[in-house]
């Protein structure tokens, strides 16, 4: 299930501290970069096993936000949509109905803030 947000609903989204934000790109990347502000960054590879195996308290103290329950609308992103299409399917797969990929990542992200 496809379910996508773009720049203008990511703003919207940061706005809402029920929507979760999650960055699946490396520590690496993030480093260079920075994340999207509001995010958590949870890697790729790591995002399966933390959302099936974290308590809701181990959550809350690794990343400073709530665990999400099955129907919180958690948004993911990476560098170009692509990795995080993937982790959306894998979250989606696990019962979370509301996983959207925030399809620009984080090239779309940069550039529009540039033009701000």
């Amino acid at each position: 299930m496809a379910l996508n947000v773009d720049y203008k609903q990511l703003l919207e989204a940061q706005k809402d501290e029920n929507i979760l934000i999650v960055d699946v790109r490396e520590h690496a990347e993030i480093n260079e970069t920075g994340k999207l502000p509001g995010s958590i960054n949870i890697p790729m590879d790591d995002v399966k096993n933390v959302f099936l195996n974290l308590s809701k308290e181990e959550f809350e103290e690794r990343y400073g936000k709530h665990k999400p329950d099955k129907d919180t609308k958690i948004i993911f992103s990476c560098r170009s949509g692509r990795r995080s299409g993937i982790v959306q399917e894998t979250v989606q797969k696990l019962g979370y109905t509301k996983a959207y990929n925030y399809t620009g990542g984080w090239l779309d992200w940069e550039d529009k803030q540039k033009k701000n």
